[in-house]
């Protein structure tokens, strides 16, 4: 992707010589791009309404538990539901996420997300691949809720072993 935009023509002259010609040193950080496929947020579910066409499923967490990135936007990936408890009727369902707070914002994802059964309480939701977006900079004690804890898990011998992040 770099290659293709220093290579990118202004007036017949790309954009890697002009930064050369300028004596600009171009400096990158991969960020965010070496977490791709990493990480999970995990949201205990505290209830689930329906109305005739759709539900929304109320969890224990926050839309900032998911990062500021996230807000306003629906490129975060659907999450999966992890059923717990006895068994169920297992009627698809199409419900939106919210957050536990007062805030009318406080919404995890706005679109109807599919589910195979109606969420209930002490389900679990994930959303995978979110360790990109998981930064401390932007958690918060505002609404006086405990941070939600960080798991990291590592691979020792063929085994994988997790650990509660206190740091």
């Amino acid at each position: 992707m770099l290659d293709a935009i220093l290579r990118t023509e202004f007036d017949g002259r790309s954009l890697a010589s002009m930064l050369l010609a300028a004596g600009i040193n171009l400096y990158l950080e991969p960020g965010r791009a070496l977490l791709d496929g990493a990480g999970m947020s995990v949201f205990p579910v505290l209830g689930f309404k329906r109305n005739d066409e759709h539900g929304i499923v109320t969890v224990a967490g926050l839309s900032m538990s998911l990062s500021e990135q996230w807000k306003g936007s629906e490129y975060l990936p659907s999450p999966i539901l992890i059923q717990r408890g006895p068994s169920r009727d297992q009627t698809p369902v199409q419900a939106a996420i919210g957050g536990s707070s007062c805030m009318e914002y406080d919404v995890l994802t706005w679109r109807k997300v599919g589910f195979p059964a109606a969420p209930r309480a002490r389900d679990l939701l994930v959303y995978s691949n979110t360790a990109g977006y998981q930064m401390d900079k932007n958690e918060s004690e505002f609404h006086q809720l405990p941070l939600p804890p960080k798991i990291v898990l590592t691979q020792q011998g063929g085994r994988f072993l997790w650990r509660r992040d206190d740091r």
